[in-house]
């Protein structure tokens, strides 16, 4: 598979990109398009190597979102085979046009532009980069190129390994040309935490480097959040599987009469093979309670079972994080409310006030296992999702075939919500809280929102670009929770909403 690597940025606007695993026998050719008004570039590799370098003059090229294209030609035809996406900051600004003044209409209040939007441009790109669809798509292929393929001992290795090569491929790519945004080629946020170590950023001798700071980190921060794998554990996605596990062991678990007593696999199919070698290696995942002491330690959010321990053994908790987060949604909808008035300027400073809150909160979360277990619990609960989307478990366990879930892996723990009376609450509302928590969250950590200079137009910026994210992310709330943001900010636990919500269902 072609693998194109991040842009470098060199000297007078020079941007680099490394592409390998090139197939020597074959012809492609390489195209960068960017925004309006920027003419493709294109490029043809010499054949018959296995690598090569690109190099594009960009140091006036309009700022905006560029894509490198692979294309390998057969025949007539050309196929796709790789790409990357990056954000261009020009070295001039973008052009903003007033309206013109002959309209009479009254028309939405002007946007102005800052330099920060692209980090939030950026982080939503990724975020969405990341479907199910391609996901099980790469996994796939990766079980293919192994002997054996899914029926292989080693299959449960491929599928981890292979999903961390997946979160890897799409990170944060921002090519500043005219130094508008990033500080010593590093955001912010992150330089401005690491220009308090002077003492050992760049300045160690070399047989102490150990211990110097990680400079790729500060260009490419975490690329998930765990608020993503959080959503998902609500859902029941780790229990659905648990639960399969047991039953594919002959293990009955507490609670009566086990409802998948009829769950039976081929011999003859590779899903008892997964299901084998992921039970095999669960001493080297990550436990519910792990995971619950870092919900709490970076979010304050609480797991409410039997495997979770009692919250006084915890050392810290993110108490402040539920309620500056649910102000931040809700005076985001109170700005889009004034915003869509054309007869008024709405003031994005509660908005700003409100980033600046859960900025600080987050930051301070931002410590010990932060990055370990986020990036660890969204491999696992990826690889659980892979292996309840398998055809064979759908076989078995059934499911609503006219309901339109968004991921094959849906339908299957939809079903065992129904059949352990987890909820009647559908996936889908918990998996859009999951993609669109992940991308507000991401937005709100890695951004520069503690700044003294920065001003309202950035937080009204942030907003707007983030309108569909927040909105949905309300409506899903909402859906599983019974809590309405618009109506005014409640810090009470999700978790205890949805028991509360489960014993009324119960009762009737």
């Amino acid at each position: 598979m072609v693998q194109i690597s991040n842009p470098q940025l060199k000297s007078k606007g020079r941007v680099v990109i490394d592409v390998a695993d090139l197939d020597p026998k074959a012809v492609y050719r390489m195209v960068l398009s960017g925004p309006a008004g920027f003419v493709p570039l294109d490029r043809d590799p010499e054949r018959g190597k296995t690598s090569t370098q690109l190099r594009f003059e960009l140091a006036t090229a309009p700022t905006g979102a560029y894509q490198l294209v692979a294309l390998e030609r057969d025949g007539d035809d050309e196929i796709e085979v790789a790409e990357r996406a990056f954000h261009l900051l020009g070295a001039s600004d973008p052009v903003v046009n007033d309206p013109p003044a002959t309209r009479v209409q009254l028309d939405r209040t002007r946007t102005v532009p800052t330099e920060d939007q692209v980090l939030t441009d950026e982080i939503l790109r990724v975020t969405s980069a990341r479907s199910f669809p391609e996901y099980q798509d790469f996994v796939d292929a990766a079980l293919l190129r192994e002997t054996g393929g899914a029926f292989s001992p080693q299959a449960y290795d491929v599928i981890i390994r292979a999903t961390r090569e997946f979160l890897e491929l799409d990170t944060t790519d921002i090519i500043d040309v005219g130094g508008r945004f990033l500080v010593n080629g590093a955001l912010p946020y992150l330089n401005n935490v690491a220009s308090r170590f002077r003492d050992v950023r760049g300045g160690l001798e070399s047989t102490e480097r150990v211990s110097d700071i990680d400079e790729t980190l500060l260009t490419a921060p975490a690329p998930v959040e765990l608020i993503w794998s959080y959503w998902n554990e609500e859902a029941g996605v780790p229990q659905a599987l648990n639960h399969i596990l047991a039953r594919f062991q002959n293990r009955r678990l507490p609670g009566g009469i086990e409802p998948l007593a009829r769950f039976s696999l081929s011999y003859l199919r590779p899903l008892r093979n997964l299901l084998f070698t992921w039970g095999d290696r669960e001493i080297d995942r990550l436990t519910v309670r792990r995971r619950a002491a870092e919900y709490q330690y970076e979010y304050g959010l609480d797991l409410i079972g039997r495997a979770v321990p009692d919250s006084a053994r915890y050392v810290e908790r993110r108490s402040r994080f539920l309620e500056s987060f649910h102000t931040l949604l809700h005076e985001a909808l109170v700005f889009y409310r004034l915003d869509d008035d054309t007869t008024v300027v709405a003031n994005a400073f509660p908005v700003l006030n409100a980033l600046r809150d859960t900025h600080l909160v987050l930051a301070e979360g931002a410590e010990n296992q932060f990055d370990g277990v986020p990036l660890q619990s969204r491999i696992e609960i990826l690889a659980m999702q892979y292996i309840l989307a398998q055809s064979e478990m759908r076989d078995f366990l059934g499911g609503r075939p006219m309901v339109p879930y968004e991921e094959a892996w849906m339908d299957r723990v939809d079903t065992m919500r129904s059949l352990y009376g987890w909820g009647d609450t559908s996936v889908t509302h918990f998996h859009e809280l999951a993609v669109h928590g992940e991308a507000l969250v991401m937005s709100v950590r890695w951004g520069d929102w503690n700044a003294i200079g920065l001003k309202a137009d950035s937080a009204a910026n942030w907003a707007r670009l983030m309108r569909d994210a927040v909105q949905r992310y309300v409506h899903a709330y909402r859906s599983v929770t019974g809590v309405d943001l618009q109506l005014g900010v409640d810090a009470t636990m999700p978790a205890v909403l949805l028991a509360r919500r489960n014993r009324t269902r119960a009762r009737a």
